[in-house]
């Protein structure tokens, strides 16, 4: 005889080996994300340091057109104060300019740099025919000795202004531009060369997400789906079974409880009209005296039957107790419910119960009035049933009306 333990030993392997899967797969995808996220973030700070160096070379044009505006103002100028103020916009613009111009050289040299070890920028900086180190320290020092002079306004045939004018104007702009241009094509390098990384990182995510898929979460789903199924319909038919009467089908006073208290408020939430029906076998106990109780309980399953198949999908039967069965009518006024009824009365007394036994039924009708309590429409209801049966049976009393409807008493 197998040991109580057996059974969980065999589904260990299965377990363990799903679990292994399962970690591994989630490690490679940690870990690939993490590449990705480094990936991420080494492109975005290459997006933003080309962003900023290009944007500091690009000022540098601007700042050199500035030089050279200022310049001509001063020279133009006809006011010490305002030969001033010239001077001092000129000089701080110069100082901008010397500092920018050593920051992109730091940059060049820097061997984490977006720019590191460029050639091109090395020969645009450092060697002919260009040399814009050389030029741009000359242009710095040419202009700083023209707004420096104390001999009142420049003339404009000053040698000094000459130099910065036609330097700054024709080989300092063009030697600028080439800067920008270079370090445009060193950012488009660069950031191709990580958008293809980034890419072949993300391809290898989505690899690794549709194996894991297929290979370990579409079993397991498969398997979690199968069990959920099984659950959610035993737990259904467990549900079903609380609230349902085993011998005819209907529902049982549990579920007559929840629904009524449902349907009344929300009769009185919407104001949509609700009926309820409430009947019973004529003399039912002389059936089970004479025929026996198995003859009665064959009676009941087919009057819940009947009824079942005569009624809306949205109404309820209940068995409300012994032989008294009740309907509830949503959205059904009183005289709907009336001959619903009526309908009801003479589908069960047209045909016999198993067994070739004649049977009826009496039938009390009652309309849910805003802010009644579960406990008085049924007492309405029941009242009206009573008042058929104390009519002769086999006939419809409706609430509120002084005489029961039906056919001959049985």
């Amino acid at each position: 005889m197998a040991s109580p333990k057996a059974g969980p030993a065999r589904r260990c392997p299965y377990k363990r080996n799903l679990s292994l899967r399962y970690v591994a797969a989630l490690s490679l995808a940690a870990a690939l994300s993490v590449a990705t996220y480094g990936l991420f973030r080494q492109v975005m700070a290459a997006i933003d340091h080309a962003a900023d160096v290009t944007a500091i070379s690009g000022s540098q044009r601007l700042l050199t057109q500035r030089v050279l505006a200022q310049c001509l103002l001063l020279a133009a100028a006809d006011d010490e104060e305002a030969r001033r103020d010239i001077r001092a916009r000129l000089k701080r613009a110069v100082d901008t300019l010397e500092a920018n111009h050593d920051r992109l050289l730091a940059d060049v040299r820097d061997p984490d740099s977006l720019v590191a070890h460029s050639r091109e920028l090395e020969a645009i900086y450092f060697k002919p025919p260009l040399d814009l180190d050389a030029r741009m320290r000359f242009f710095i020092k040419s202009t700083r000795e023209f707004y420096a002079t104390d001999s009142g306004r420049p003339a404009l045939s000053d040698p000094r202004f000459l130099n910065v004018l036609v330097f700054g104007e024709n080989d300092l702009l063009r030697d600028l531009t080439a800067v920008v241009q270079a370090y445009q094509r060193q950012a488009l390098a660069r950031l191709t060369t990580l958008r293809r990384v980034e890419t072949g990182a993300t391809v290898a995510m989505l690899v690794l997400l549709a194996a894991v898929g297929l290979f370990l979460l579409r079993p397991m789903v498969a398997r979690i789906c199968a069990d959920r199924g099984r659950l959610e319909a035993a737990n259904r038919a467990l549900t079903e079974l609380a609230v349902t009467d085993q011998l005819t089908g209907a529902y049982n006073r549990l579920k007559f409880n929840e629904v009524l208290g449902r349907e009344i408020h929300r009769t009185e939430r919407y104001a949509a009209p609700l009926s309820v029906i409430m009947f019973d076998i004529d003399h039912f106990k002389r059936v089970n005296d004479e025929h026996g109780h198995a003859a009665g309980d064959a009676m009941l399953r087919e009057l819940a039957g009947r009824v079942r198949r005569s009624i809306r999908q949205v109404d309820w039967l209940f068995r409300y107790g012994g032989e008294e069965f009740v309907v509830a009518a949503p959205h059904t006024g009183l005289a709907q419910a009336a001959a619903l009824a009526e309908k009801l009365r003479v589908l069960v007394a047209a045909s016999p119960f198993p067994g070739d036994i004649p049977g009826s039924i009496s039938l009390g009708v009652a309309q849910a009035i805003p802010g009644e309590t579960v406990e008085a429409l049924m007492g309405r209801v029941d009242a009206a049933m009573y008042r058929a049966k104390e009519g002769g049976r086999n006939r419809v009393a409706v609430d509120g009306a002084e005489e029961a409807s039906g056919g001959r008493g049985a």
